[in-house]
């Protein structure tokens, strides 16, 4: 099973699966014997359509993965996913683990300047992003690798290397590191990639707050101590696998601060794709003010 597969199982066939089964019902759902505890009169109430459980003995309640972490007492993602997979009896899909990055020297003859491409303008068109935006925040990378000439959208991280974007390549130029965008507010949003970041902008979803962008989940460990003075860090990452267990691993540093804003975008793999499915699509052949 993937991540939205463990989505869809209802919460009634999970309790089935670990011996509960209904005591009675009313107009919102059924109510069942605490799987967790003893109690003698059930309190654990489960609404079938909404997909969500509530506790009315202790106040606790949730979805699928909320009810696996108290069975279990695992706070992480994975190991959630795992528990109803096993009860389930259907192995859970391993997620992705990114490869160390080892530093090359394999670019050359690298230029940096303004984005004025038109074709990588229509890409981040095509992505509904305008050029006001991109031009604000990203640049045009020129570069040899292997030989052969190539240009990319450059997205500068804080040690200042570029993640780079075109319709044909996804990469990075070294060093590989986080991007924070900081003018002293107490709310930093955080986002998996810089196209996230630039949605987040077009959509009004960043004003008044600073931005940190990973860059890569991988790159979690390194957002750590950059977001430990925030009141309030606002989680816009993706919804899979690696983006639930990023988001667990930052509520386990800082709990009740990390708000997350996926529920924005529930239907869609990330923001970005959200925002080109929901938002009239642009042109940027010239400029356009938002």
């Amino acid at each position: 099973m993937n991540i939205d597969e463990i989505k869809k199982i209802p919460l009634v066939e999970f309790l089935n699966r670990l011996g509960c089964q209904p005591t009675g019902r009313d107009s919102k759902g059924l109510w069942f014997y605490a799987p967790y505890r003893n109690e003698r009169k059930p309190s654990f109430h489960v609404n079938p359509r909404k997909g969500v459980w509530f506790d009315f003995g202790t106040g606790e309640g949730g979805d699928i993965f909320t009810l696996a972490g108290v069975m279990s007492g695992e706070t992480d993602f994975l190991k959630q996913a795992r528990y109803i997979g096993e009860k389930m009896d259907m192995p859970v899909a391993e997620p992705y683990r990114p490869v160390p990055f080892v530093e090359e020297p394999t670019f050359g003859n690298v230029e940096v300047s303004r984005l004025e491409s038109p074709a990588l303008l229509k890409y981040l068109a095509d992505r509904g992003i305008p050029r006001n935006i991109a031009q604000q925040w990203c640049v045009q990378v020129d570069y040899e690798l292997h030989g052969k000439r190539y240009y990319a959208i450059g997205f500068e991280n804080n040690a200042h290397g570029y993640e780079l974007r075109s319709s044909f390549f996804k990469g990075s130029y070294p060093p590989k590191h986080i991007t924070h965008i900081a003018d002293g507010n107490a709310r930093c949003n955080v986002f998996e990639g810089f196209i996230d970041f630039l949605s987040a902008e077009r959509l009004g979803l960043n004003d008044g707050f600073d931005s940190l962008v990973l860059n890569s989940v991988a790159n979690v460990g390194k957002a750590l101590t950059t977001l430990t003075d925030y009141s309030v860090i606002g989680c816009y990452l993706d919804n899979d696998v690696a983006g639930r267990a990023a988001l667990a691993r930052l509520k386990r540093e800082f709990g009740d601060r990390v708000m997350d804003k996926s529920a924005l975008y529930p239907d869609h793999k990330d923001l970005n794709e959200y925002l080109v499915a929901t938002q009239p699509k642009i042109s940027n052949n010239s400029k356009l003010k938002l």
